[in-house]
């Protein structure tokens, strides 16, 4: 029989002892040598600041408004442009005779952006990889007969010219505004247990697939001075953990926008990048149903990794479900606007609310090495399995009798 002594106003010291222990693993896991220099380095920073401005107060004081009236101006230009651009830049380009050629229209933002430019009165060329598969059968019964649709698998060479070859042909009189490429998959997870078959199927269709299409396509956009929309993430900008094969290929089809932009833009042809948050999609839906933890790693790698850390990675799927954002229509405006628009933004990141897109922003502007610093304090707090397979465990004594 077991019998758990337990004194009196023992709670407030389990919860102190705990916290201790809190203290000396964070304590633990946060004292490498980087991070305590960097630690220092805050700290001396600090004192030095403070020192000048017990010598001389009126630099130090001029000094920080200096600094404070910038930001404060940065920032409220930032925010407020957002309504000085819908009251002066909201002039919109007439639908007739225009065209858009879009990737990926089985499901998600491609299919709800092919519905929504066809009702405003574009051409739509709706690439599917099934094209007799669901998706493309709700879009012939929900659009009118402007909206046409073509298979594509941006994966291969042959059927992106085809796919070009069927939007020659079927143009007619209208000219080729824009090409979205918005088909994206996501496979993988942490770099340990993705293989690499993950990582070169991840990267064939959202980065090198955007790269074929845009090369096959741009001689017709030249011709209309139209523009190229690619759909990356706020993933291709701010790296993330256990989201590897997605991020990499993000952050590269990022950068190919970017040189993208620097290189035709002169040529009258408008480049944007669509980096949104998270958004629950079928893609995402789909990567939660079916993440399967022995066909998502070699066998080596999950034995290496055990059982306690594949149980904290569920546990972290888990929690990255909840925290996605359920209103893709979000993200359907503003690929509208870049679309729509006759001076569309360099940049969009589509945020479910304000605070979201100031918690994304302070990130963004955050220097690297202190990126690191928040994450591994994340994760601790969060995901303390992720240390060692093993960890400290609070147990209360029993006695046996």
């Amino acid at each position: 029989m077991k019998i758990i002594y337990q004194m009196p106003h023992t709670r407030p010291i389990v919860l102190y002892s705990k916290f201790r222990l809190w203290a000396f693993e964070l304590l633990v896991i946060m004292s490498g040598k980087y991070t305590l220099v960097l630690g220092a380095h805050l700290l001396s920073t600090a004192l030095i600041l403070n020192i000048i401005n017990f010598i001389s107060p009126f630099l130090t004081t001029w000094i920080c408004s200096c600094v404070s009236i910038y930001i404060l101006c940065m920032l409220t230009a930032a925010i407020t442009f957002q309504y000085t651009k819908v009251k002066f830049l909201n002039e919109k380009v007439e639908t007739e005779n225009r065209a858009v050629f879009i990737t990926g229209c089985d499901t998600g933002f491609g299919h709800a952006l092919a519905k929504r430019l066809d009702s405003k009165g574009f051409h739509v060329f709706a690439s599917c990889l099934f094209p007799s598969g669901e998706g493309a059968s709700r879009l012939k019964a929900s659009c009118s007969d402007r909206l046409l649709i073509l298979p594509l698998d941006v994966r291969k060479d042959d059927s992106v010219e085809n796919a070009l070859n069927f939007v020659k042909e079927k143009l007619g009189s209208s000219e080729l505004w824009a090409v979205v490429n918005n088909a994206g998959i996501f496979k993988g997870f942490s770099v340990e247990m993705s293989t690499m078959d993950e990582f070169k199927d991840v990267l064939d269709v959202n980065f090198l697939g955007t790269v074929r299409v845009t090369k096959a396509f741009l001689p017709l956009l030249k011709k209309s001075k139209g523009r190229i929309v690619n759909v990356t993430s706020a993933g291709g900008e701010l790296s993330l953990p256990f989201a590897a094969p997605y991020i990499s290929s993000k952050y590269a089809a990022v950068g190919f926008t970017d040189c993208l932009r620097h290189e035709i833009e002169m040529q009258g042809i408008s480049v944007v990048s669509i980096e949104p948050e998270a958004f629950y999609t079928p893609m995402a839906e789909n990567f939660f149903r079916d993440w399967n933890w022995k066909t998502s790693s070699e066998a080596s790698t999950n034995d290496d990794c055990g059982d306690d850390y594949k149980k904290s990675l569920r546990d972290l799927i888990n929690a990255g479900l909840s925290f996605v954002c359920r209103n893709p229509s979000i993200v359907v405006d503003d690929l509208e606007s870049a679309v729509s628009l006759v001076h569309p933004d360099h940049t969009y990141k589509p945020r479910r609310h304000a605070f979201t897109r100031f918690i994304f922003f302070c990130y963004e502007v955050m220097p690297r090495s202190f990126r690191i610093l928040i994450f591994k304090i994340i994760l601790f707090i969060f995901f303390s399995e992720f240390k060692t397979p093993k960890n400290i465990v609070m147990k209360i004594i029993s006695v046996e009798r």
